[in-house]
């Protein structure tokens, strides 16, 4: 527990950093995008999280991957980054380095993300009224919304947006009900 917080305190430190630097030089935007798309490649690819952070595998080869993979096909900056996290063996505070990024980038434009929970995938024109409601209601310029499938709400929607959580399932509903009759 010790080392995820530690983990995430430094995470923090190396996003604001980096996140000063690429809003003061325009590239704020563009950063965010690659951190994802490395951060997607380092969940997908199988051992390829493992590799950046095993202290026993020479940093020249882990170097050399990141010289190799992203040196002309990411940002600059994202590059520059995954060679100082390796150099100073952090590669294991990636992942919460992207979250703190995003954040920050999200506080920065007025933004906030948005999980929508329901028993079926949401249909585009659904998807769209929610963040069109979220947005309005909640003040923010724009919201992204994620949606995660799960049946066992049986219906109805629960959204969390940071830390509120507005639950409209079936389940909940339910549950509500039983709270009630059991004080009665």
């Amino acid at each position: 527990m010790s080392n995820r917080m530690d983990n995430n305190k430094v995470a923090a430190r190396y996003a604001k950093a980096l996140f000063e630097s690429t809003v003061e030089s325009g590239d704020a935007d563009a950063v965010a995008r690659d951190l994802e798309a490395v951060n997607t490649l380092m969940n997908q690819v199988r051992g390829l999280a493992e590799f950046m952070e095993n202290p026993g595998i020479p940093a020249e080869d882990k170097l050399a991957f990141i010289d190799q993979q992203f040196g002309k096909n990411a940002n600059p900056w994202v590059a520059r980054l995954l060679r100082l996290l390796v150099e100073n063996k952090r590669m294991a505070v990636f992942p919460h380095l992207v979250v703190h990024f995003n954040d920050r980038l999200f506080q920065r434009e007025n933004m906030t993300r948005a999980e929508v929970v329901t028993a079926v995938e949401l249909e585009e024109e659904l998807r769209e009224r929610i963040r069109k409601t979220l947005q309005a209601s909640l003040g923010y310029s724009r919201v992204e919304i994620q949606n995660r499938v799960d049946p066992g709400i049986l219906g109805g929607v629960i959204i969390k947006v940071q830390d509120r959580v507005i639950d409209g399932s079936y389940i909940g509903r339910l549950e509500e009900l039983r709270k009630q009759l059991v004080k009665s």
